[in-house]
């Protein structure tokens, strides 16, 4: 019988288990760890474990990324990525110019512009937040001390703003193409077919061949931790727990030659 080594991650088919129709392609983990477990129970005779019998076989396919499709967090979250009109809140930093305005990047959604002064370092609040006076063209009210408009994408601060004063402005602006994932309280994950290739190298002849394995039923488990730090990038894991097919099968090893 030949020795092998396996130093690959697979490459992973995810296909839907309701439908049957591919779902996601990963070629980019860095680790696929498949661990298997079961339970025994002994017979003693005179204190010595005499006869065995092992059942209740179980089995996990984790799998850990460093990059990844959204796909990835959608799946966990037993979500989909829905594309369309969303909330999205922004901070933009702002001085006050010769005009007492100051123009943003987009234009807010109305109602949902806070403003308030900030320290040098342009994070610290000094004081409190300005007050949102409407200005319209029929209408004008002044914008007073301590107060602000909003017009389009501008800002008006009061006449006796100081030129220069930083201030930070938080509001939500509408994305029409933004790609949005819910974790519901009540949504779970779904079940998947999950195809795994990988390269194994024989020991004597150096030669690569496949080994391909088939998860009949695998279903990802709802806990999952995102981590994001300055220093290292976010390491993904997502856990598969394995359930048996109709023929008990949990997995099915198969080395593919020339």
């Amino acid at each position: 019988m030949a020795l092998y080594g396996i130093k690959d991650c697979a490459n992973l088919t995810l296909k839907d288990k309701a439908t049957g129709k591919p779902d996601m392609f990963s070629d980019y983990a860095n680790v696929s760890t498949n661990e298997w477990s079961s339970e025994r129970t002994y017979a003693n005779s005179k204190g010595t474990r005499s006869i065995a019998w092992d059942h209740d076989r179980q089995g996990t396919l984790a799998v850990e990324m460093e990059i990844f499709d959204l796909k990835w967090l959608a799946l966990v979250a037993g979500s989909d990525i829905i594309v369309g009109e969303a909330d999205i809140a922004k901070r933009e930093v702002v001085r006050v110019g010769s005009s007492k305005t100051a123009t943003l990047t987009a234009s807010p959604k109305a109602g949902s512009v806070s403003v308030v002064k900030v320290a040098k370092d342009e994070v610290e609040h000094v004081g409190e937040p300005l007050e949102e006076v409407t200005v319209d063209g029929t209408n004008v009210t002044a914008v007073g001390a301590g107060q602000f408009s909003v017009s389009g994408s501008e800002i008006t601060f009061a006449s006796d703003a100081v030129e220069g004063e930083v201030y930070a402005v938080y509001y939500v602006v509408v994305d029409a193409q933004a790609r949005t994932i819910e974790i519901r309280a009540d949504k779970f994950p779904k079940s998947y077919e999950i195809i795994a290739d990988a390269l194994i190298r024989e020991k004597e002849t150096g030669r690569d061949e496949f080994v391909q394995i088939h998860y009949p039923n695998a279903r990802p488990q709802s806990n999952f931790t995102v981590t994001m730090s300055a220093t290292d990038p976010t390491n993904l894991q997502v856990t598969f727990d394995l359930f048996p097919d109709k023929d008990k099968n949990l997995a099915t090893y198969k080395i593919i030659g020339d």
